[in-house]
Formats: structure tokens, sequence, C-alpha cells
């Protein structure tokens, strides 16, 4: 009897439930610059896929086995990990759908009423994630506890979803990642066309800058005894090369790079830009950390810029919200800094002179 019963159960489920297709979708978005998501579309619902993880989405309950995340767009209200989300809901007008963020003192842009936007740890608690009631909840590997946390969340039903622009290695790839927010609100089309637009512009510039003459900069500063910069395979040192400089110590390698201060001091160069990344806001607060280290002396430059000019009042800068995800508007300010004579008209928007 306990078979029969066990039987009928088997027999039963395909008359109820199939296994989602995901095979063959009518259609594919696939990124002309993002490496790390697509979307593929079904009759009746899409399927985002962020490397291994996958996600439904559908305007209405589909009858089907998804072994993975099924979430019912357009999302109303949302949680999220990270300011470089944060322009794409602008550019879309769905500010007001953020609900939650995780330490809300970093965002930059007056679009969003801080005082309606509840507090997020920086870890995901699968019982604090419940209690949201959110319709997506938006992070990045970092915020997960274990790495099979995400079978959790999946069980429970909590539509986490991991947004992996960070992981991209050029300035309109990590723009791009605007498609993969906005499909969430089922504005795939509008995305499409100001990303578009974005890349029209960032490569306008881009052609205009390659007959000028190369500018040296020096990115970084002194950190734990050795210079800290970016990679010469990294988005900054592309925004570098498109706005016409040459991004001095370029490894080859997308990660921080470590630079003896052996090196810095054999080399004897100068530099015509020198942009620390760090929060110096003005000139006397330069010389007073170059006075504090001596070691720095050995630094030769001509003009110093800082990418903190846009501050809100607890001092978290709109370059690590906005200007990541706009690498046309940043790519002007670079240009600017590298080739004034050329963009005279320019008002800096992210940079301070030091």
């Amino acid at each position: 009897m306990k078979f029969l019963c066990l039987l009928i159960f088997i027999v039963a489920i395909p008359l109820h439930a199939s296994v989602c297709d995901v095979i063959s979708p009518q259609k594919k978005f696939q990124p002309r610059y993002a490496k790390h998501f697509n979307i593929s579309y079904f009759k009746n619902y899409k399927i985002i896929s962020v490397d291994q993880e996958k996600y439904l989405l559908a305007n209405a309950p589909v009858d089907c086995i998804f072994s993975e995340i099924k979430i019912k767009t357009p999302v109303k209200n949302v949680a999220m990990m990270s300011t470089t989300y944060l322009p794409a809901l602008v550019m879309l007008n769905k500010e007001k759908a953020l609900k939650a963020f995780q330490d809300k003192k970093y965002i930059v842009s007056s679009a969003f009423d801080l005082q309606n936007i509840q507090e997020l740890s920086f870890k995901f608690n699968p019982e604090d994630l419940l209690k949201l009631n959110s319709d997506l909840i938006m992070g990045y590997t970092s915020n997960l506890s274990t790495p099979g946390q995400m079978h959790i969340f999946h069980t429970l039903k909590i539509p986490v979803v991991m947004n992996k622009d960070f992981e991209e290695k050029t300035p309109l790839a990590r723009a791009e990642w605007l498609v993969f927010i906005a499909s969430f609100f089922n504005e795939e089309e509008k995305a499409v066309d100001l990303f578009k637009q974005i890349e029209k512009d960032y490569l306008l510039l881009k052609q205009k800058n390659q007959s000028l003459e190369k500018a040296k900069v020096l990115v970084g500063d002194i950190q734990a005894g050795f210079w800290v910069t970016c990679g010469g395979e990294s988005d900054l040192a592309q925004l570098i090369s498109d706005a016409g400089g040459a991004l001095a110590f370029s490894k080859s390698s997308p990660s921080t790079q470590y630079i003896s201060l052996e090196e810095i001091y054999q080399n004897k160069s100068s530099y015509k830009i020198w942009l620390p990344n760090n929060m110096w806001e003005s000139e006397k607060e330069k010389r007073e950390a170059l006075a504090r280290d001596p070691r720095y002396k050995f630094v030769k430059v001509d003009q110093t810029f800082n990418n903190n000019l846009a501050l809100n009042k607890y001092k978290s800068s709109d370059y690590w919200e906005t200007a990541l995800q706009r690498p046309d508007l940043l790519l002007r300010d670079l240009s600017a800094l590298f080739h004034p004579e050329v963009y005279k008209e320019h008002k800096l928007r992210w940079y301070r002179k030091l």
C-alpha cells in the first residue's frame, strides 16, 4: 500500500509541475562587455544567470520546478548592499523602491530618503532577511557567512541575488550591470538604451584622447611599507589610458599592486598627475602627511588630485557610488585632469586639486 501511494505521488508530480526549461530560450541578452551575467527569455518567464547562480523572474506564478530563487516582477521594494547599485535606481527612476541598505551613511545621492531606509548588517542573516519582507535583496559574496548559505536562502525562498559588478575588469563592463538591475523592474529596454548612450559617449571621448600625448600618472600612496596602486589590467588603469594617461608601475594584473619603495626610489621619474585616492581634502592635509613620512620626498609630481570632491556629511564619497557606474562622466573628469588645455570648459565632478 505504501509503495502504491508513493507511485501515485511520483506519477502525479509531472501532472502538476514540470522542471522549468532552462535550455531553449526564445531570445537571450548577452552583454557586450560584462562577463558575469546574462538573461534568457522564455514564454512566460526569464532566467538571469550570474556565473553558476540562476534566478527565475516572472510577472505571475510559474508552475514549474526551479531549484533556485523565483522572484515576482516587477519588484516594488528592494534591499541593497553596495553603493554601486544605486545609480541604476536613479537612472531608472526607482529611488523610492530602496527600503533597506547596508550602512546608509555611505549613500551620497540626494535622490534617496535616508529617513525611510532601514539599516542592514554587513553579513546576511536569514532571520533578519525574512523580517524585511523585501521583493529583492541584492548583495555580493562577502555578505555571505558561508559559501553554502545561498542554499539556505533558496530553501527559505528568501529572494537574495548576487551582483558581481566588482569582478568586472573594464569600466563599460561594470556599467553594463545597469541592465541586470533593471531586469528585476522589467525595465531592460530602457536600461539598454541608457547604456548605449553611456557606451557611445565613452568611446567618442576615448577616440578623441588617442591623438594626445600621454600624461604620466602616478596612482596610490604609501601603506604598510609599500606603494599601493592599481593593477595595469584594472578598470582604473583602462580609464587612465583612455583619458590620455600613462599609468606608472603598470603591472599586468587586475588586482591591487604593492610596489616596493626601493623600486619607487630607483625610478626617479617625475609625473604630471598624482592620484592618491585617499582622504586628503586640501593642500595642507597633503603637506602634513608628506611631512610625517619623509619617504614621500622621492615622489616628484606636478599636480595632485584626489577623488573626494563630492562628499556627504559623513565624508562618504560619491566617487564610490556614481563615478564607478558612469564611466562616460568619470572619463571626462580624468581627461580634463590630464589634458586641461583640451578640456578647458569642463568642471570637475569627483576630483579636487590639492
